[in-house]
């Protein structure tokens, strides 16, 4: 049986199409370097704040295992980078930067000596973290990633400490559309 080509450009034609109409793949690796390049790309809005270290599977706090991300000082950042990894993998490309920038939230607060009730420290960080993927939008020139990050946002909300889960949303939201100072003035 002979192919003609008008039925081959079909067949790339179709191809294309599926591949196109296709999700992608999967997340991308979130190693210690990837790590490292958030942190520096956070520092580039957020460093005249603070500028923490970020250390990576370290237990920087003292946070017993480690595994998840926390601050614990206007210098220190402890993430875990399977739990970023884990994020990213369930919520979508460049939430661990997310996530970080939700850290670096805390130590801008511990450096200006913000102390807020429960659940308001944390909505505040969310808040800084949406400035920052705002940021990575427009002068990065990272694709929109607000949409995951509140995902992953909610899917960490426990009513107390954290928010609820449309508060978290309210709170990423709100500092993703009106920007850093407002979150450290209004909220």
């Amino acid at each position: 049986m002979q192919t003609s080509p008008a039925s081959i450009r079909h067949a790339s034609a179709l191809l294309l199409a599926l591949l196109a109409a296709a999700p992608l793949a999967q997340a991308g690796v979130v190693n210690n370097t990837y790590i490292q390049n958030s942190a520096t790309e956070i520092r580039g809005q957020l460093g005249g704040y603070s500028r923490p270290t970020v250390y990576v599977d370290r237990n920087a706090c003292g946070e017993g295992t480690p595994g998840s991300a926390v601050a614990c000082s206007p210098y220190t950042i402890s993430v875990g980078q399977r739990f970023l990894q884990g994020q990213e993998n369930s919520y979508g490309n460049y939430v661990a930067k997310f996530i970080i920038a939700h850290e670096w939230g805390h130590t801008i607060q511990f450096a200006r000596g913000i102390n807020k009730r429960a659940p308001y420290q944390e909505l505040q960080a969310d808040c800084v973290a949406g400035t920052f993927a705002k940021y990575a939008q427009t002068n990065l020139r990272y694709p929109a990633f607000i949409e995951s990050a509140v995902k992953s946002a909610r899917a960490a909300a426990d009513y107390s400490t954290h928010g609820t889960p449309s508060q978290r949303d309210y709170y990423s939201r709100y500092g993703y559309a009106n920007g850093l100072n407002t979150c450290l003035t209004a909220i």
